[in-house]
């Protein structure tokens, strides 16, 4: 088994088996009918009684004698759910399938067997649609921080995952938005793969509760985040069904009630929002008898609601985002919420030490609600007062562009919202055009004005009004 790592791209045809190519708004319509899944967290940390494994740890430590995908199969189908989602890499970088590019995977373990192909062949088998969590943060691979050699290992890794387990109906990614941004690594260019391979394959990942780069919005309940009650966007939310995301001693003693069960998928369906209960597999490679029990018991409480009226028509989706060079502002100042030095479960030290505009296009929008571990986290400028504070965007070369997307500072009310806007054009700095200007809503929810395509290199912002001094999270244009 060759195990040399490439930085060159796999060329890979896109999957032949997939259905016919849908519409975005179809894809998510599909996938909220779902309604009901599982999350399994099953990896190098079932076997360390970690929730975030070591990187380095020996891959002989990965030995589920007795693993059975069907089990979990035949268990999550007699709970009535529809789909499921495996995590096959987590933050140390260890892969449940035979990877080109890593020696860091099932195959340098006792078990030699593929965890994803058996994963798939098995949910499938039951009508049940195969998901994959991926972390993006990899920290035994040197995936921590970024950069072309790193995105170009990332994307050897989707080419093997979307090319060899048939069609995938959804993949979410971690340790991304929060951890380095989605410039370190770029957005356009990770979702621009996935889809020239699976143009069916939804995208999610885990970046709060907001719509700015993700088909499919993630809840994580864990952390107190749940879907508002007013909620029309596709999203799904996972809550644990023991104390943790991954097997732990004990667990078989952890599990929690029928009626915790009933009172989330009641609650959170009614919201476009699925509901998936995560599933930690002892280290035998089994769900414990406990779990089977109580999913059986959920199977025969839990009805299928039909009376759910059809996914709202969601907002016109920014489809290509157009990278921006450099960006200018007037005085202001950035801010780093939580401040401090970073840690293991912080972004990288680059970010949090930002002084400059350049935090508006860091690609952090991260607002996670954590009850343990680290804080909610994001960055933003904050505007000092002036007569007419701005932004001016510099693409580095004129490019098309029909669309401006703004996202406010999150967590502070209506503090820094900005309500009115003038959106000017230019081919030197000097020299603008007025495109646009309008109101924006008074919510912290992103906004995106849409204007006749233009061809540009500059790109200004001139705030007109605002509630308080104006804060800006993350700025961009794009189609």
């Amino acid at each position: 088994m060759k195990k040399t790592l490439l930085f060159i791209l796999i060329c890979a045809s896109t999957f032949q088996g997939s259905a016919q190519t849908k519409d975005l708004q179809q894809l998510q319509s599909d996938f909220v009918d779902l309604r009901f899944g599982v999350m399994m967290h099953f990896n190098m940390g079932t076997f360390t009684n970690e929730e975030w494994a070591s990187p380095d740890h020996d891959p002989a430590l990965f030995n589920p004698a007795q693993l059975d995908c069907n089990q979990w199969a035949d268990a999550c189908k007699a709970a009535g759910m529809t789909y499921g989602i495996l995590t096959v890499k987590h933050h140390d970088g260890f892969c449940l399938w035979d990877s080109k590019y890593t020696d860091y995977d099932v195959a340098s373990s006792p078990l030699k067997r593929d965890v994803v192909g058996e994963y798939v062949k098995a949910f499938r088998s039951r009508g049940l649609k195969p998901c994959l969590y991926f972390s993006m943060w990899d920290r035994h691979n040197g995936v921590e921080n970024g950069g072309p050699k790193e995105e170009a290992f990332v994307m050897n890794q989707l080419t093997e995952l979307l090319t060899n387990y048939g069609e995938i109906p959804l993949i979410i990614f971690d340790g991304w938005n929060w951890k380095m941004g989605h410039r370190l690594i770029s957005y356009q260019r990770i979702y621009d793969h996935i889809k020239k391979l699976q143009p069916n394959c939804l995208v999610s990942d885990h970046n709060g509760n907001g719509t700015l780069q993700t088909d499919i919005i993630y809840y994580e309940g864990p952390k107190g985040v749940y879907p508002p009650g007013n909620n029309i966007y596709p999203s799904q939310m996972a809550l644990t069904l023991t104390d943790g995301w991954f097997w732990h001693p004990g667990a078989d003693k952890q599990v929690k009630s029928l009626d915790y069960a009933l009172d989330k998928l009641q609650r959170v369906i009614p919201l476009y929002c699925n509901f998936m209960i995560n599933i930690g597999p002892n280290r035998d490679g089994l769900f414990d008898k406990e779990v089977v029990a109580r999913l059986q018991q959920i199977g025969k409480a839990w009805k299928r609601d039909q009376q759910r009226l059809p996914l709202p028509q969601q907002p016109a989706a920014i489809k290509s985002f157009i990278r921006v060079a450099a960006i200018s502002a007037t005085e202001g100042e950035a801010v780093i919420v939580p401040a401090g030095p970073a840690n293991a479960g912080s972004p990288v030290a680059a970010i949090l030490d930002q002084k400059k505009p350049e935090v508006m296009i860091d690609g952090i929008s991260d607002v996670v609600g954590d009850r343990g571990g680290f804080s909610p986290f994001q960055t933003y400028w904050k505007f000092s007062p002036s007569k007419t504070p701005g932004v001016v965007l510099d693409l580095g070369e004129e490019k098309s562009f029909s669309k401006l997307y703004y996202l406010p500072a999150q967590l502070m009310g209506y503090s820094g919202i900005i309500t009115k806007y003038i959106l000017s054009v230019g081919h030197t700095p000097d020299a603008f055009i007025k495109v646009k200007e309008g109101d924006w809503s008074k919510t912290d929810a992103l906004k995106v004005t849409t204007f006749s395509p233009v061809k540009a290199r500059y790109i200004k912002l001139e705030i007109a009004a605002a509630i308080d001094d104006p804060m800006i999270s993350e700025i961009g244009i794009g189609n």
